[in-house]
């Protein structure tokens, strides 16, 4: 037996829970009989009436009396047990499905029960729990089957922001990377994690999957909590765990134990044959992180002396140039995607600007579920999070938290890249060859997706500037890769044919040529272009991407002479071009260059995006425009999107103090539990009777997990904590550990409380106690529900108000203001939504004929207060200066017209048309007019 420590814990629990139910039904037998012996019936023999029952009751109390009563009340407590008995019985009898999948339902069933009724269910549950333990299987390591009936054969290796050692050598022409034995680590656990994907068939459950891939059924939760956000290939989420369609695809994990890696056939030249170079610190002539890692989609190093130095770059932290440990450059979406982390942080650029718009375009009236994001992009954006994040030192002895690996910093703002080599990103450059570039092979389509993405999403990190790199796109072939776009989109501008796209190449080499000219024959250049050239003066490269033809061969050839990094790039897609660099390029990117010699010795992957991943881009990219994607018929351009305004968000700027004292009140409510948490606005701690903050000295990633508690009330699993958190894999647990004692040694000292738990952790469900910690955030949702019982409902003026006045009283920021939390954004934007909202609401109520100036005036206050919190959210304002014009405060109106144009002018944008003529005198009627819309 592999594990007997394990089977003695199981055989004790049988044991001990078996003598348990045989005394409990010994008790049930034996307590009737002893009844029975000792008093009998329990009821006079000789009353055969009410009348007789009532003299028999006014005779004095006798000792054969009492030993009846006795008797009776016996008897009422055995029928109690009895009854209760049976009841358990049947519960844990219906339940049993559940608790097959999760054991942690008989400890909060029995929490849930009185004393007399958690007795014969702790007793009759004890036991089938500990059946269901003894009949699990014993973990076994998980590897990857071989049978194509039980797992595909084009699983591969994920987790991307967890650095694995190098894979053993493999033929070249293998599409799929297996990952190798890993190199044992330093501070790591024996075992690594790793992901296989597996296609659901008919008849598959989660429980099946994961006895057999991760040898333990009762791990299924974990394979829920890795899926439930994915989108299928038909549309469909896993949204109940009993619920598996054939054909899905779903992400496992899998431990794998860690062996010494193999030592490399010397004999083999293939590129990934390579012995890695041992473990050891950066030295001043190769400054390469110290341990060369792998990334686990390309499966070659992450950085090393091949990595080329990249002169845009500079934004990278000094920590990270000086060897801290850094991940991978490439991203796995899904199965058969792959994107740089250059490309991810654009994406999260655009994140930022896709929830802007989103609360912009809401509208206060519909109480509808926010959209969510693409589990792709979230996937990217959190990888673009982590690796923009200052470094974490590495020898911190005190840290609570090991937190996972980030991957490589991305390249600079007007950077693009096209695939990885050496573990680091190639850039765009790598195609302007004199006399152009030509993609072929079955992975040309989505190398040429990747490539069209990345040049948009690096546009989204320069706004609102000018992008550097852009692309000229026959509008047919813009079709087929990104489908949906306008015909001029931010980088991207579609012709209507090839020759429309070649004379727009033409005419950009003219107006270089021109404006070197101009430069040549300048005699001086002012001091102030030398000092501050601006964001529009630098070089500025187009790519002509175009599938050649018969006609347009010597145009493309006649271009394609003059490529240069920063004139202009030809690249054709599906043929070859004449005097042209050809690729081939396999369907999981790798390239090879029949034509020419490679220099470099390690090969070259490019980037590649499926239709699907590319639709979820193009959706995200449009959001964060304000634009919507327009269904096109082929030959028929879509209309140029001029009434569009390029509107970007941004971070609140520092807010201006109000005419008036406006903000709504700030006093701090009364503390009706041991511990209040406050995380509307900075992440606080009260104590109950103290009115300073307690647990100040408490360091930021507690202050996170207090904050990602407080935002799901009902309790969150470890896996999903860890995965917000950015927790390695090998020490998820000792975190949670660590998190869990650092908040109970701090509210411990504050409160005095040592007997309870201040998170209460069933299973793996971590949660704040409801008894001993209350939050501003239940009260801030309270007030709102109170005010507006129901979607869409104005409720009561003056309830309504007070409500209102109630819950802006908490709210005193955004959610956890000051954390850079990837997680928070979405909760940060929807609470503020329903913060402006219900002020929203109140404001129209106002701007009715019949209201009455006392209620204008209570609610002006409000919308100042959360107007300093969001000064660039045009509805409040809009909704301000009516009232202010209403109640003859025109100076104030002004002052609010003047402070969101400020802040919108920060972001590159003008105040809609109709914020504009609420200002302008004689617009009466069209401010009535806009109010009404």
């Amino acid at each position: 037996m592999n594990h007997p420590p394990q089977l003695r814990q199981r055989l004790t629990a049988i044991l001990t829970a078996g003598g348990t139910l045989v005394l409990t039904l010994a008790l049930l037998a034996a307590m009737p009989c002893v009844l029975w012996r000792a008093t009998g019936v329990p009821w006079p023999e000789h009353v055969y009436s009410l009348s007789e029952f009532g003299h028999r009751l006014a005779q004095p109390v006798s000792d054969p009396m009492m030993v009846d009563l006795l008797a009776l009340a016996g008897w009422v407590c055995w029928a109690a047990f009895a009854g209760t008995v049976v009841r358990e019985t049947i519960w844990y009898a219906t339940h049993l499905p559940q608790l097959l999948r999760d054991s942690h339902m008989h400890d909060e069933h029995v929490a849930a029960l009185t004393v007399k009724g958690s007795l014969a269910a702790l007793c009759i549950g004890t036991l089938v729990v500990a059946l269901i333990g003894l009949w699990r299987p014993q973990p076994a390591d998980a590897q990857q089957p071989s049978s194509p009936g039980e797992a595909r054969a084009h699983v591969t290796a994920t987790a991307p922001l967890t650095p694995t050692a190098p894979p053993a050598a493999a033929p070249a022409q293998a599409t799929t990377h297996r990952p190798g034995p890993e190199r044992p680590r330093p501070f790591r656990t024996a075992e690594a994690v790793r992901h296989i994907e597996y296609i659901v068939v008919e008849g598959d459950t989660l429980w099946d999957i994961a006895h057999t891939h991760m040898g333990d059924s009762l791990t299924w939760p974990r394979i829920y909590a890795l899926n439930k956000d994915r989108v299928q290939s038909d549309g469909a989420r896993l949204l109940d765990p009993d619920l598996i369609r054939p054909g899905w695809q779903l992400t496992v994990p899998v431990a794998q134990k860690t062996i010494p890696e193999p030592t490399p056939d010397p004999a083999s030249d293939a590129p990934n044959s390579r012995p890695s170079p041992p473990a050891a610190p950066p030295t001043a002539t190769a400054p390469a992180p110290p341990t060369p890692e792998r990334d686990t989609d390309t499966g070659r190093p992450a950085g090393g002396d091949h990595a080329p130095a990249d002169p845009d770059r500079q934004d990278e932290p000094a920590a990270h140039k000086r060897g801290t440990p850094r991940g991978p450059a490439a991203i796995g979406l899904g199965e058969a995607s792959l994107i740089g982390i250059t490309a991810a942080a654009g994406l999260l650029a655009a994140r930022r600007y896709w929830h802007w718009h989103q609360h912009r375009l809401h509208d206060p009236d519909q109480d509808e579920q926010a959209p969510t994001l693409s589990p792709l992009v979230e996937k990217a954006a959190q990888a673009a999070h982590s690796a923009t994040r200052p470094p974490r030192p590495q020898d911190d002895s005190d840290a609570l938290l090991t937190y996972r690996t980030p991957p490589q910093h991305p390249r600079g703002k007007g950077t693009v890249t096209i695939g990885v080599r050496d573990g680091a990103e190639v850039p765009l450059d790598e195609l302007a060859t004199p006399g152009g570039c030509a993609w072929t092979g079955p992975g040309a389509e989505g190398a040429a997706r990747a490539l069209l993405a990345g040049i948009l999403t690096a546009a989204e990190r320069q706004r609102p500037g000018q992008a550097r790199v852009t692309a000229f796109v026959p509008e047919d072939l813009a079709e087929r890769l990104l489908p949906g776009l306008p015909t001029q989109f931010t980088a991207l501008t579609q012709s209507a044919d090839t020759a429309q796209a070649i004379r727009a190449a033409e005419q950009h080499l003219i107006t270089h040529a021109r404006t070197h000219e101009e430069q040549d024959t300048t005699p001086t250049t002012p001091w102030s272009a030398i000092i501050d050239p601006g964001p529009e003066t630098g070089p500025h490269t187009p790519l002509l991407l175009t599938t050649p033809d018969a006609a347009h061969t010597g145009h493309l050839q006649a271009l394609a002479a003059h490529s240069s990094p920063t004139t202009l790039i030809v690249l054709a897609l599906g043929a070859p071009l004449p005097a042209a660099e050809t690729w081939h390029i396999a369907e999981d990117g790798t390239t090879t260059r029949p034509d020419t010699h490679d220099q470099h010795p390690a090969q070259l992957r490019l980037f590649h995006v499926t239709p699907a991943a590319g639709r979820d881009m193009t959706e995200v990219l449009l959001t964060a425009h304000g634009q919507r994607p327009r269904p096109r018929s082929p030959g028929t351009p879509s209309p140029r999107p001029s009434d569009q305004r390029p509107d970007c968000p941004g971070s609140p700027e520092p807010q201006d103090p109000p005419l008036s004292p406006h903000a709504a009140e700030t006093a701090r409510p009364a503390q009706t539990k041991a511990v209040r948490l406050h995380v509307l606005g900075p992440v606080t701690l009260y104590a109950r009777g103290n009115p300073d903050p307690v647990g100040t000295s408490m360091r930021g990633e507690v202050h996170e997990f207090l904050a990602l508690l407080a935002a799901h009330p009902a309790g969150l699993l470890a896996s999903d904590i860890a995965d917000k958190l950015h927790l390695d894999p090998g020490s998820d647990q000792n975190a949670l550990k660590n998190l869990r004692r650092a908040v109970r040694r701090a509210l411990r000292t504050a409160t005095g409380i040592t007997a309870q738990e201040f998170i209460l952790l069933q299973g793996e469900l971590h949660k704040l106690h409801p008894e001993l910690v209350e939050t501003d955030l239940e009260d801030f949702s309270h007030s709102l529900k109170t005010a507006f019982p129901s979607p869409g409902s104005e409720g009561k003026p003056d309830s309504a108000l007070s409500a209102v006045r109630d819950a802006l009283s908490h709210y005193r920021g955004p959610f956890a203001q000051g954390g850079d939390y990837l997680w928070a954004d979405a909760i940060r934007e929807h609470l503020a939504m329903k913060a402006t909202d219900a002020a929203l609401r109140l404001a129209r109520q106002a701007e009715q004929p019949g209201a009455e100036p006392g209620e204008r005036d209570a609610v002006l206050p409000l919308l100042e207060h959360l107007s300093t919190l969001h000064p660039s959210r045009e509805r409040l304002a809009q909704h301000t200066i009516r009232l202010y014009q209403a109640a003859g405060r025109h100076d104030a109106a002004r002052h609010t017209y003047s402070r969101l144009k400020r802040h919108l002018i920060d972001l590159g944008l003008e105040p809609e048309a109709a914020t504009q003529a609420l200002i302008t005198p004689g617009a009466r009627s069209r401010q009535t007019r806009a109010a009404n819309e």
